[in-house]
């Protein structure tokens, strides 16, 4: 997020830049061990010398800490945000960083122990009250959550998250005219918000409503190569039986990735409910098998085909595999049985 960026920056740029500086020249070229090492020595004797000039500050802490998430010691980063915040508790940088690092390690219990410090003692900290607002979302406490962005906007009214996180939870209460407004003002603040125009065009598309298709093809002229805006897309169309757009934008995704078995799946299941063309159905449907061999909704559907085109050994295979695969795949079970009666 932007805001954690400045947050995190403000206040420690001459020694963020220095840890910067010293990285990027050591990337650069390439120098002899002792060289590497002589480096290594003077930025690490540059540090502890701004700390031991100033031990009552947070911000020598806070560089030496960048520097050790930088060379992979993130024991050392989190012990040195610890440190600056016995020199200033108030220094909201150590205790978004440390939020970060619990938060990427799924320590979700100190990660919320943390932030609640953090706004205590940091009560301007943006990012704290965002994450802490996303904790309690997952746990349903929504008056919470929107009292966390509440007062994140009250400081920065600019924050698209915040809008784009109160639109989720109207649309989980289902107040759909303020998630819908509250997701289109998350978009109209930050026009490049990716996440905003995808969850516009799902909230949209549940309603029925056609408009979803522009927001789908708003956030697919952000990412290009986005996969999951081009899959939301092609469902969109598939369920608004544009049957032949759909295939165009599954055979799409096929060109972006083509282990993707889902969009072969899909297109062998248009063929096979939509326009009842049972070879093509099998085909699509063997192609999803070659990229994913457990996709036992795949050896169903391509049974069914192959039950349809008259191939009674095959779709029972089918049937047989997917059962293999899902033992409690009732309707494979049935299908199984049906053709084994047959005469």
């Amino acid at each position: 997020m932007k805001s954690i960026q400045k947050q995190k920056t403000t206040r420690a740029l001459g020694f963020g830049a220095l840890v910067l500086l010293y990285i990027g020249f050591t990337a650069c070229g390439e120098r002899g061990s002792e060289g590497a090492a002589v480096m290594f020595s003077s930025q690490v004797d540059s540090l502890e010398a701004a700390i031991l000039e100033a031990p009552n500050a947070p911000e020598p802490y806070h560089a030496r800490a960048l520097y050790n998430s930088s060379q992979g010691d993130p024991q050392s980063a989190f012990e040195d945000w610890g440190l600056a915040l016995k020199a200033d508790s108030a220094f909201a940088p150590a205790w978004e960083n440390r939020i970060d690092l619990l938060y990427r390690m799924q320590n979700m219990e100190a990660c919320l122990e943390e932030l609640n410090a953090c706004i205590r003692f940091a009560p301007q900290s943006v990012p704290c009250l965002i994450r802490r607002a996303e904790f309690h979302i997952h746990l349903n406490q929504f008056e919470r959550a929107f009292n966390d962005l509440n007062q994140a906007l009250q400081i920065n009214d600019q924050l698209h998250e915040a809008y784009w996180m109160k639109g989720k939870i109207y649309a989980a209460n289902g107040d759909t005219e303020k998630a819908i407004s509250s997701f289109q003002t998350a978009i109209e603040v930050n026009p490049t918000f990716f996440d905003g125009f995808i969850s516009l065009g799902l909230f949209l598309a549940e309603l029925g409503d056609p408009i979803a298709e522009e927001f789908y093809r708003s956030a697919i002229e952000l990412r290009p190569q986005s996969l999951e805006a081009k899959y939301n897309l092609a469902m969109f169309l598939q369920q608004e039986q544009r049957l032949d757009d759909a295939i165009g934008s599954y055979r799409e995704i096929l060109t972006l990735d083509s282990t993707n078995a889902t969009a072969c799946f899909n297109q062998g299941y248009i063929h096979l409910e939509y326009f009842a063309q049972y070879d093509s159905a099998r085909f699509w449907f063997t192609e999803a098998i070659k990229r994913l061999p457990y996709y036992h909704q795949a050896f169903f559907n391509r049974g069914l085909a192959r039950e349809s085109l008259g191939d009674r050994a095959g779709s029972i295979s089918d049937y047989s595999e997917a059962l293999r695969i899902k033992p409690d795949y009732t309707v494979a079970a049935l299908a199984k049985n049906r053709v084994l009666q047959a005469n």
